[in-house]
């Protein structure tokens, strides 16, 4: 019996030393990536991926409701990034798909070697989300210690007694009272943007003045600018320019660096000197230096002070700190400038595609203009009852600003039954994700023209069950913790179709392209679903303000 028990221990030895040196030979690989020869790397990859999926398993079990330990299917852990953040968010809607094919309607992938359950079915979401006010958001995303120290500490991200005192302070310009107060603003600023794109000529000439618009490139620093001044106020052109100089540091950053995954999840990578964390060190002394000398210069203005001189009080009155601060006007600038020209430049695309709905919308616009300045602001304002509502979440329906949602987690066991089997039990504390396209696009209650372009089926949605269309459409999540920028971002989106349809002719370049085409080309570097590629903008007549 003794010498059984030995040599099982001398067998637990050394699978923790071979298994110790498939770490270390992984590490070797993420610091020097390259450095390994081909026909040693993939074997030495391939048992580490086994050894660490194994490992997880037994670390985070879901039981079937029939009490087998671990029936939940799950995505093979791939070193380092398991499945997050690159195939989560870059390949999500190809992977939407395959592993929806291959794994069912609930299974789990590895954000780094962290479970994510992925639900796909709107009883899912019911079972899950009831009591979303009580979930806990994944500490960094489960995207690795390099985002906690980029955002780790914002609004988006905190949970609990953090996240109300954040909250409390940061949410004040995007009230749905402050938003509507602020409908000039946002009307100027959409103005001179294509004033400025109009103006531009020679070397640098616009695609607008060419007779293109490229939905991203054109569009995307209009939200940024609007929410910019909804913190700010009105900047001088220098602080502009110094804010708007970060974006390309900030954007690399992220897309690189948080996305890219690897070496940089782990804590210990701060004390490497790579080009990653001294672009981060960069950007976080420019980000806080700036937010410094816009305080400065608010102070020294005259008239009504814009909200950052009562978040930078509230920091001196230590209800939080400067990095909350700092983090969380990150979040609602840098890193909502993909979010909300995600949700805005797939319109023009749709309506590009259907003349028939453009021509429809451009109609029910002109005839609220028509009737005045204020019917035409309550029109804009409105975000429910018109066909411009309509079509804005139709476009956020068939094309959802990121293939899977944010993890977060339950503060108790759900029970998820599942299409064909038992179903399965999630321990407290494990963190969910939407499969968004399948529960957005595929699902049957959208049936049967899930993909197409039909503005209508959102008309007169208080005829329907709430809470089946609550849980059917996943776009700013559920409950107290929805996007605080919604809002805003909801009337900026609004506004800027509105001027769009009304000045302008929306066209698809190739006439090979069709509503709902799957093909169409989207970017391959941003986390968010953008569109890459030019419509046919054809000026209608003098601009309507």
């Amino acid at each position: 019996m003794s010498i059984t028990i030995t040599i099982i221990r001398l067998l637990l030895v050394y699978c923790a030393i071979f298994f110790i040196v498939l770490l270390a030979i992984g590490l070797v690989e993420l610091l020097c990536p390259g450095i390994l020869p081909g026909f040693f790397k993939k074997p030495v990859s391939k048992v580490l991926n086994v050894w660490v999926h194994a490992y997880l398993e037994w670390k985070y079990p879901v039981l079937d409701a029939s009490r087998k330990r671990d029936g939940i299917p799950s995505c093979p852990y791939v070193w380092p990034n398991g499945q997050g953040d690159s195939s989560k968010f870059l390949g999500g809607v190809e992977n939407s798909i395959a592993w929806g094919n291959q794994y069912g309607d609930t299974y789990r992938i590895w954000s780094g070697m962290k479970p994510e359950i992925v639900l796909t079915q709107p009883h899912q979401l019911y079972a899950v989300f009831r009591d979303s006010d009580k979930h806990c958001k994944a500490p960094a995303n489960n995207s690795g210690f390099y985002m906690s120290r980029l955002l780790g500490q914002c609004v988006g991200l905190i949970s609990g007694s953090e996240w109300r005192a954040v909250r409390a302070v940061a949410e004040i310009p995007f009230g749905h009272r402050a938003v509507a107060l602020q409908f000039d603003n946002f009307q100027r600023q959409v103005l001179g943007h294509f004033e400025a794109l109009h103006a531009s000529k020679g070397v640098d000439d616009s695609n607008l003045n060419r007779g293109f618009l490229h939905p991203v490139d054109d569009l995307a620093m209009l939200p940024f600018r609007i929410v910019a001044d909804m913190f700010y106020g009105q900047l001088s052109p220098e602080l502009r320019m110094l804010l708007e100089d970060m974006v390309p540091l900030r954007t690399r950053i992220f897309n690189t660096h948080v996305i890219g995954g690897g070496l940089h999840r782990f804590a210990w990578s701060r004390f490497l000197p790579t080009a990653a964390n001294a672009e981060l060190k960069r950007f976080k002394r420019e980000w806080k230096g700036f937010n410094r000398r816009v305080l400065e210069h608010a102070q020294q203005e005259k008239g009504t002070l814009p909200p950052i001189v009562d978040m930078y009080g509230a920091v001196a009155s230590q209800n939080l700190s400067e990095e909350q601060l700092l983090q969380t006007l990150d979040e609602s600038l840098f890193a909502n400038l993909d979010v909300t020209i995600g949700g805005l430049s797939w319109i023009p695309v749709f309506l590009a595609a259907d003349k028939d709905v453009q021509r429809r919308l451009r109609t029910e616009i002109e005839t609220q203009a028509s009737l005045g300045a204020d019917t035409f602001r309550r029109y804009l304002l409105n975000g429910s009852s018109t066909y411009l509502a309509c079509c804005v979440l139709e476009s956020s329906r068939l094309r959802p600003l990121a293939a899977f949602s944010v993890p977060q987690a339950a503060p108790t066991p759900r029970r998820i039954d599942v299409t064909s089997g038992p179903g399965f039990v999630v321990p407290a504390g494990t963190s969910f994700v939407v499969d968004t396209y399948a529960l957005n696009v595929r699902s049957g209650a959208w049936a049967p023209d899930n993909e197409s372009f039909r503005p209508e089926r959102f008309m007169n949605r208080a005829a329907k069950n709430s809470l089946d269309r609550r849980y059917l459409f996943w776009r700013f999540g559920f409950g107290p913790r929805q996007c605080m920028g919604r809002h805003a971002a909801d009337l900026i989106i609004r506004m800027t179709v509105a001027y769009l349809v009304r000045n302008y002719d929306l066209d698809l370049v190739s006439v090979d392209d069709h509503p709902g085409d799957a093909h169409w080309a989207r970017s391959q570097t941003c986390w968010i679903t953008h569109p890459d590629f030019k419509l046919k903008c054809t000026r209608r007549h003098s601009d309507s303000s």
